[in-house]
């Protein structure tokens, strides 16, 4: 595979017990001002979900969140920042799924996701979708999968970051398909859908967010999603599910993290605070006009995720041959 890169538990306060009880001043100073550090460039849906949830999570919590964009090397920049910094609840990371893939296709990740870093909450399950260039000659899946399987020379495939969701995706789709074209690996979402548009790549497993108003305008066609069921949100696209890959479902996620030895009493007020903000009605009709699901977990059941996660990303990534860069 060529890879290059591109320019550029159950639920500890309960969502009804919120009030006083739940938000009661802590034992320990809790900071008023913090910075929540999104590894990635504006324009994502990692970037998009923090600034939908962050300001009522910190209003939930009585202190200000200030979003800082940190990218670099597919999100290890941000992280490292987070994980060096004291755990007194200034610093967080609102990060995604790609954590628990880096340390498989990245060389020389300087921190351990399980060690250096306290889980708080997963926020959203993210579904993903094929898209191509409006001007891309195949019309739908069945076509697509035709003329990749013919002349794949001719198709090259965007990232938003090594260890992405898409990445797997687009490894799997190769296996299935038995063939391999150029993966392009960016720095974020934006900067991969900016060249999809231009046609300086051609296809993109992208989360379904940023793509919607893409696709709508016509400026990109959706060849299938890649849940397990249709997305309201774009009904007339098959899932891969339908075009014949009844084991290819990919999903992503995003989530806050804290320094490793973060505050018990501080994890499970701001993980409250955090499910609460990404409930309230109008952050969760947004969600879902974006195709996103809001999740409220607890923050033991994210840290059993990430455990799962990792285990199963380290046999998907062997299983594609991906080698790390």
């Amino acid at each position: 595979m060529t890879i290059r890169i591109g320019r550029r538990g159950t639920l500890a306060l309960g969502l009804g017990a919120l009030a006083a009880p739940a938000l009661a001043p802590p034992a320990w100073a809790q900071p008023r001002n913090a910075r929540l550090v999104v590894p990635y460039p504006p324009g994502g849906t990692t970037d998009l979900t923090a600034r939908l949830i962050a300001p009522k999570a910190a209003e939930g919590l009585g202190v200000s969140w200030v979003i800082e964009n940190r990218s670099g090397a597919n999100g290890v920049v941000g992280a490292e920042v987070v994980a060096r910094s004291p755990a007194d609840g200034t610093t967080l990371l609102y990060s995604n799924e790609v954590l628990t893939v880096l340390p498989f296709v990245q060389r020389n990740i300087p921190f351990d996701l399980r060690a250096d870093f306290t889980p708080v909450a997963r926020t959203v399950s993210i579904p993903y979708v094929l898209v191509g260039g409006s001007g891309l000659a195949p019309p739908d899946m069945a076509a697509l999968l035709t003329a990749l399987r013919a002349t794949p020379d001719r198709f090259s495939f965007a990232g938003s970051s090594l260890g992405s969701v898409g990445q797997l995706a687009t490894a799997a789709l190769w296996q299935k398909l038995g063939v391999e074209t150029t993966f392009v690996s960016y720095r974020g979402t934006g900067p991969a859908m900016n060249d999809l548009v231009s046609g300086a790549v051609s296809l993109f497993f992208a989360p379904l967010g940023p793509a919607i108003p893409l696709v709508r305008d016509g400026r990109l066609r959706a060849y299938c999603v890649t849940s397990a069921s249709r997305q309201r949100v774009l009904p007339d696209v098959p899932t891969l599910v339908d075009a014949g890959f009844a084991d290819m479902v990919y999903e992503g996620w995003t989530g806050v993290w804290g320094p490793k030895g973060l505050p018990a009493d501080f994890v499970q007020r701001a993980n409250a605070a955090v499910n609460q903000a990404a409930a309230e009605s109008s952050v969760a009709a947004r969600m879902a006009d974006l195709g996103l699901t809001v999740l409220t977990e607890s923050a033991a059941r994210f840290e059993a995720v990430i455990a799962d996660e990792i285990t199963r990303n380290q046999a998907l990534v062997a299983a594609a041959r991906i080698q790390p860069q």
